[in-house]
């Protein structure tokens, strides 16, 4: 049986195998007389409920797709995992989908509401309604299969708002399942859908798990540990400086670097990590190089008495610009632990829709000295839920 061409675009024979292009739903197992043989080639396994217009993509076919230049502009991949598990290592073409119990309880309105939550980028959900795009796929850990689902995870939520946004335009949804045990990578070139003998064959881990074991190539490496300076080192490799101006900038995302005023005056080292900008989140802590890189200041000092947040807004405007720009931006402030750490957590919240505790975990991460005061982790709770319920 050879696979039907969806109506949404071309697809290559690998992917058209693994996409099992119609909607998934329970198969009636009696057959009637003269379409048992059809039946049976049909017949699948039930999915959770509510999702039977979802349709499910094997991780080969997902690889087929996107490295297509064509298709893969007219594909959407959506991430379902945690922030912390999207940000150590992701599908490159894939979006992260925030998801925290505030999301959660707003998750129990109109799925337009929902879809809003999930996928915040206004312009992307515009052309995801007027089907500008061929299909949407989503993914999590490693879920098998839709069955799988809990009524109450992201992927079944994300997956039924984009049904219902969808249902009346060309674009597909699609669940990335995992492939069958004993078929190996990638799907045999041959114009059946599938062998009769992988019926009884049980599905291996799909998600994020199933597609890193299938294509590493498309997916991101993990970050490396930040390394010294190659500038001064007087100032950064001797034990006697203080441990937060020691080693380099470390990389929070891989446009946006949080370090201290003393790492904000290395130049090697500036340019050994490739920053084209330099937001210094101080009052006294010079601007070094105005003539090779862009600065932005902002003028606060690191006490109680201080509204960091006046300033978030204009902060994460200056690291998007600097990010849509193609560069790279250092935030410091005197020591690299209070005023710009905060900075970098506003930034990650807005910008990933993520919780401080979530956002806090991230950078401590990758630079353990940070510690923002009592009064600006305060204000970052009230940042948090401005950004989470609006």
């Amino acid at each position: 049986m050879v696979p039907r061409r969806p109506a949404h675009g071309y697809l290559t024979r690998a992917a058209a195998e693994g996409a099992r292009s119609r909607p998934l739903g329970q198969r009636h197992r009696h057959e009637s007389p003269g379409r048992g043989k059809d039946r049976k080639e049909e017949e699948e396994a039930p999915v959770a409920m509510g999702l039977e217009a979802a349709r499910e993509l094997e991780c080969a076919a997902l690889g087929t797709l996107l490295r297509d230049p064509r298709e893969a502009e007219r594909t959407l991949l959506l991430d379902c995992r945690p922030f912390l598990a999207f940000c150590r290592r992701h599908v490159r073409a894939a979006r992260p989908v925030p998801w925290n119990a505030l999301l959660r309880r707003r998750a129990r309105g109109p799925p337009a509401a929902v879809l809003a939550c999930l996928l915040p980028d206004r312009a992307l959900r515009t052309r995801l309604v007027r089907g500008e795009l061929a299909r949407a796929v989503v993914l999590d850990e490693g879920s098998a299969s839709v069955a799988e689902l809990r009524p109450d995870s992201p992927a079944h939520v994300l997956l039924a708002a984009l049904l219902h946004e969808t249902r009346a335009g060309p674009t597909a949804v699609y669940f990335l399942r995992g492939e069958q045990a004993g078929r190996p990578w990638p799907a045999p070139p041959d114009s059946s859908p599938a062998f009769p003998a992988d019926r009884a064959l049980p599905l291996l881990a799909g998600g994020f798990d199933g597609f890193q074991g299938c294509c590493p190539d498309l997916c991101s490496e993990a970050p490396a540990p930040a390394l010294p300076p190659t500038g001064d080192k007087t100032s950064r490799s001797d034990s006697r400086a203080p441990v937060y101006d020691q080693g380099g900038p470390v990389e929070i995302l891989p446009y946006l670097f949080l370090g201290s005023c003393s790492h904000s005056s290395d130049l090697q080292g500036l340019q050994a990590c490739g920053i084209t900008a330099v937001l210094n989140v101080s009052a006294s802590c010079p601007n070094h190089f105005e003539g090779l890189f862009r600065y932005k200041s902002i003028p606060v000092e690191d006490n109680q008495m201080v509204e960091i947040s006046a300033w978030f807004q204009e902060a994460i405007g200056f690291i998007d610009w600097v990010k849509n720009s193609g560069g790279r931006v250092l935030v410091h402030c005197q020591a690299g632990i209070s005023r710009s750490a905060t900075i970098c957590l506003a930034y990650l919240m807005q910008s990933r829709r993520v919780r401080l505790d979530e956002a806090f975990d991230f950078v401590k991460q990758r630079r353990g000295v940070i510690s923002p005061n009592f009064s600006f982790m305060g204000q970052l709770l009230q940042f948090e839920t401005q950004v989470l319920c609006h």
